[in-house]
């Protein structure tokens, strides 16, 4: 049996696939509580710390989706591959994805395929960042980071 047959409590469990944008929130957050910061610095920073509270709970439901396929298909293969192949674009669902994987048994295989994809872990920014295909102006990424759905257009991005 893999890791998933086990029931008991780990937080670290919790933690695992949400650690960066919970890291990138407390550094959001430090400078307002840490420096005398006038209030222009304050309101974008608390609206940053924001969004990536969203992105925290978006990433937590995707690895609980990612987790649950995996089980289902024994590995990361069939529909727990399409699910695997869609978190590998940016740095924090390529994370959630990873611990999916690891907290089913499948870390090994994972790391692997994403290696094989040509990910390191220095590759932080989201594919495409620099060019004007920037995934940071596009609605669709938006929608991803708060946890909605993507929308139900079929247009071609």
């Amino acid at each position: 049996m893999n890791a998933s047959g086990s029931r008991t409590f780990h937080p670290v469990r919790l933690l695992t696939p949400v650690w960066p944008p919970l890291l990138l929130a407390l550094a959001c957050l430090a400078p307002v509580v840490l420096l005398p910061a006038p209030l222009w610095f304050d309101v974008p920073a608390l609206g940053a710390c924001a969004i990536l509270c969203l992105d925290i709970a978006a990433r937590y439901r995707q690895y609980r989706v990612l987790r649950a396929a995996l089980q289902r298909a024994r590995g990361v293969n069939g529909p727990a591959r399409t699910l695997f192949r869609r978190a590998r674009s940016t740095w924090c669902t390529r994370r959630a994805a990873l611990a999916a994987a690891q907290a089913e048994g499948f870390g090994p295989e994972a790391r692997a395929l994403v290696a094989q994809w040509g990910y390191r872990p220095w590759h932080v920014f989201p594919d495409g960042s620099f060019s004007r295909r920037s995934p940071f102006l596009k609605t669709a990424f938006w929608r991803a980071v708060v946890g909605l759905p993507a929308s139900d257009r079929s247009s071609p991005h």
